[in-house]
């Protein structure tokens, strides 16, 4: 069984195998098919979306730790992080058919838009006191995604920020200049040109090659009350498989 502690310890741009029972242990492919199948459609980016709201709507990720348990221990009880909206998500998507990956970053400086390298922020400048001793004991400033395939196409997806609202209609949860131009079947409701699900990989493959950034995804975080976006990259895949 993998040791996923130390593989996160790693801050080395790498790529992995993951099982998903490394994830979940108590794992029950059969019945978290059985709870996402009625939820597919015949347009696969309307069947992620389905997904994405319904593991809010229907407490899909609680039932995803309750029910096969997590590989934190500590951290069974759904609190919203990413790092278990990421693979409990991965989960659903991949039992309808998804190729998934997770994808574990940390934040960089906004200028590797210019200088062309992933320099890490260090995380003593967290401004959350209570999350700043947190963030120096692993080395970074963390935020993760899903990397899900749709014929072929790499979409990135933060679980964490996709929501039904009261009235069941999806709602996103990051500003406009996070996603990308508009793919899927659902735009953001404060620029219908862009998506309001898929997060946009602002170093796109044919830009990074022969640069620190040719394994590497590179996103935006910023919500409502954050004045400047954040800057996110990759630094492990972890392939997620049965």
């Amino acid at each position: 069984m993998i040791d996923l502690r130390r593989e996160l310890l790693n801050l080395d741009s790498r790529e992995i195998e993951v099982t998903f029972r490394d994830l979940f242990p108590r794992l029950d492919t059969g019945k978290v098919k059985t709870q996402f199948r009625i939820l597919e459609s015949e347009s696969p980016h309307k069947t992620v979306l389905n997904v994405a709201l319904a593991m809010w709507s229907q407490k899909g990720y609680e039932s995803a730790l309750q029910e096969n348990g997590f590989w934190e221990e500590e951290n069974q009880a759904f609190s919203g992080h990413c790092h278990q909206c990421t693979p409990a998500l991965g989960l659903a998507l991949n039992t309808l058919g998804f190729r998934v990956s997770y994808l574990e970053g940390f934040r960089v400086e906004e200028r590797i838009v210019v200088s062309g390298k992933p320099e890490r922020v260090s995380p003593e400048e967290e401004a959350n006191r209570v999350m700043r001793g947190q963030f120096c004991a692993i080395g970074r400033i963390p935020y993760c995604c899903l990397e899900v395939s749709v014929k072929n196409e790499p979409f990135y997806i933060s679980g964490k920020h996709i929501k039904p609202d009261q009235l069941g209609r999806p709602s996103a949860l990051l500003t406009p200049v996070c996603y990308r131009n508009l793919a899927g079947a659902f735009c953001h409701p404060l620029n219908r040109g862009k998506s309001g699900i898929y997060l946009d990989n602002i170093i796109p493959a044919e830009n990074s090659k022969g640069t620190d950034f040719s394994k590497m995804i590179v996103w935006r975080k910023q919500t409502e009350k954050d004045t400047m976006p954040e800057y996110f990259a990759s630094y492990l895949r972890m392939n997620l498989v049965d």
